[in-house]
C-alpha cells in the first residue's frame, strides 16, 4: 500500500510539472508568434515586457530572458532619442545577465551581450576603446564554447561591416567572416521550438553586398 501511494504522489508531481512546463511552452510561443509582426518601439517593448514577465515566473528558464532582451536591443534600433536609447539598451544589457545568471556558457546570451556593447558604442563614440575589446573578447569566447552558432558570426559580421575601413572594417575585411556566418547559417538546425532562430536573412544580405564590392 506504501509503495502505490508513492506511485501515485510521484504520478501527481510529474503531471503537475508536465502542465507547468505546457503553459510556459503555450506563453513563449504565442508571443513569439506575435513578435513577428511586432513594429515600433511600443509594440516591440510591450512584447519584451511580455516575456519579462514570463522570466520572473519561470526562474530556471533562460529563454524568456533572452527574448525579452532581443525585442528591447530591436526597440532600441528604433529610437532617435540618444537618452531614452542608452536607457532601453540598458535595460536590455540587464536582461542578458539575468539568463546569463540561469545559463553561464548559453552564447546565444553572449551574442545578445556582443550586440548590447555595440549599440552602446553606437550612442557614445568614446566608450568605443573600453568596450571594443570587451565585445570582441566575448565574441571569441563564444566561438570557442559553440563554434557551429551562426549567430556569433553574423554579430562579428556586422561589427566588422559597420565599422570604417581605416579602422580596419569594410566590406572586404566583411566578406570572410560572413561566409563562416552563411556556412554555419546552412548547417543549423534548430534544437526546439523556443531556440533563436533569426540571422539568415541578414546573413544573405550582407554577402551579397560584400560580393558585390569586391
Amino acid at each position: 500500500m506504501k509503495t502505490i501511494n508513492l506511485i501515485i504522489v510521484l504520478m501527481g508531481i510529474y503531471m503537475g510539472l508536465n502542465a507547468q512546463s505546457g503553459k510556459f511552452q503555450q506563453a513563449m510561443l504565442s508571443n513569439l508568434e506575435k513578435g513577428k509582426t511586432a513594429k515600433g518601439i511600443t509594440e516591440l517593448q510591450d512584447i519584451a515586457n511580455s516575456f519579462e514577465r514570463i522570466a520572473m515566473s519561470e526562474k530556471t528558464q533562460w529563454t524568456p530572458w533572452y527574448y525579452a532582451a532581443l525585442y528591447n536591443i530591436s526597440a532600441s534600433v528604433d529610437e532617435a532619442d540618444a537618452e531614452k536609447k542608452m536607457q532601453i539598451i540598458t535595460k536590455a544589457h540587464k536582461m542578458v545577465d539575468e539568463g546569463l545568471k540561469i545559463k553561464s556558457d548559453e552564447t546565444e546570451l553572449m551574442v545578445l551581450k556582443v550586440m548590447c556593447y555595440f549599440m552602446e558604442m553606437s550612442v557614445d563614440q568614446m566608450r568605443a576603446m573600453e568596450l571594443m575589446p570587451t565585445a570582441y573578447g566575448l565574441l571569441e569566447q563564444a566561438k570557442s564554447i559553440n563554434p557551429e552558432n551562426p549567430r556569433i558570426y553574423l554579430t562579428h559580421t556586422e561589427a566588422v561591416y559597420n565599422t570604417p575601413e581605416a579602422f580596419g572594417g569594410g566590406k572586404a575585411n566583411a566578406l570572410p567572416i560572413v561566409l563562416t556566418a552563411k556556412e554555419k547559417f546552412d548547417k543549423f538546425v534548430l534544437p526546439n521550438q523556443l531556440a533563436p532562430d533569426w540571422g539568415k536573412d541578414r546573413c544573405e544580405t550582407i554577402l551579397a553586398d560584400c560580393q558585390t564590392a569586391k
